[in-house]
Parts: structure tokens; sequence; C-alpha cells
């Protein structure tokens, strides 16, 4: 066989193996991440809202639906935290080239409309009905999580607040975790 014939079926075989064809094959992702950011990591990273970022994928609960293009492979529980305040949202993700899109979940909560657009934690929402995304890609340390669209966060129910995160903003676009215990992602 001519070698370029042999690169090009390698080449082929490569491609067609890094794509997981079922939700087992995304087991290289699950799992719980974190970081808590330092005050030195702060310091040099003064817009950086949040201080500490969990991250819990697991196996998909929806059931696959035939036919669908992008099955969802995995579940995402995000939690970030500015001070002492919570802000999550569950991501329904589908594998996209090197590691997991997710799609937000939209809350219920109702609140005032913001009179900005920018990123930050508030008592207000911004008009959309879109939640936003996040992608999650496998790195030698953990998982890089990074904002792919505005995502909204809410916090607690009962405080009606919000976090809004911006893929255009460096400081709070792009976030390295590293795994972590079970429980730190409860």
């Amino acid at each position: 066989m001519d070698l370029r014939w042999r690169g090009a079926l390698a080449a082929a075989c490569c491609v067609f193996l890094a794509t997981p064809a079922k939700a087992e094959e995304i087991i290289p992702l699950a799992g719980c991440y974190e970081r808590i950011y330092d005050a030195a990591w702060l310091k040099a990273h003064p817009g950086q809202i949040p201080r500490r970022a969990a991250l819990l994928v697991t196996r998909t609960s929806v059931p696959e639906t035939p036919g669908d293009k992008q099955p969802i492979l995995a579940d995402a529980m995000l939690v970030m935290w500015v001070g002492e305040t919570a802000f999550s949202t569950i991501g329904a993700c589908y594998w996209d080239k090197v590691g997991l899109a997710c799609n937000a979940s939209l809350s219920a909560v109702k609140a005032p409309l913001c009179k900005t657009g920018e990123d930050g934690a508030r008592a207000c929402r911004l008009p959309a009905n879109d939640p936003g995304a996040f992608e999650i890609a496998q790195k030698s340390a953990g998982l890089l999580l990074t904002i792919r669209e505005r995502l909204e966060l809410p916090g607690p129910v009962d405080a009606r607040t919000f976090l809004y995160l911006s893929p255009d903003n460096a400081d709070n676009r792009a976030f390295l975790l590293q795994p972590a215990p079970q429980s730190a992602c409860r």
C-alpha cells in the first residue's frame, strides 16, 4: 500500500475515533472539578468576578431522541461564587469537535430588568430568553470551561439575583478547573 494512502487511512481513523458515539464515551470528562482563586491570582486579575468555580459532569439523564443530530451526552452542573453567594446553572451537553458544548438552563425566576448589559452579579435580569452556553475541553491540568454565549447563572431563589458572564470579557470567559473530590461539587 502506498505511504500516502496509509497516512490518509490513519488520519481518517483518528477523526472517526475522536468523536464519541455514546454517552459512555464521555467518561474522561466526567467528574468533579473546582478552582478557588487565591489573593495573588485575584490581584493579578482584578476584573475577574467569580472567586470560586465548581463543575460536575455526569452522564445525562435525558433520554436519547431517535434521529437527533446532536444527542445530549452529559449534564454539567456549574456553580460560581461571588463572595459567599453561589450562582448556578445546569447545562445539557453534546459533543462538539474536541469537547462538550453545553446549553445552560433557563430560570423561571422573575426579577426587574437590568439597565446595563455588563458582566456581574445583580438583582435584575437581562432582557433575553437565552440562558447562554459554555464549553468544556480536556486539558492536561483538568478541564477548561469557556463561556460561548452570554451566560446567566441564577443565585438563591429568594434573593432574585443573577450572575452574568460574557465571552467578550477576557477576565471572565475562561476558567481552568482542576479535578476535585465529589464533596466540592455538592
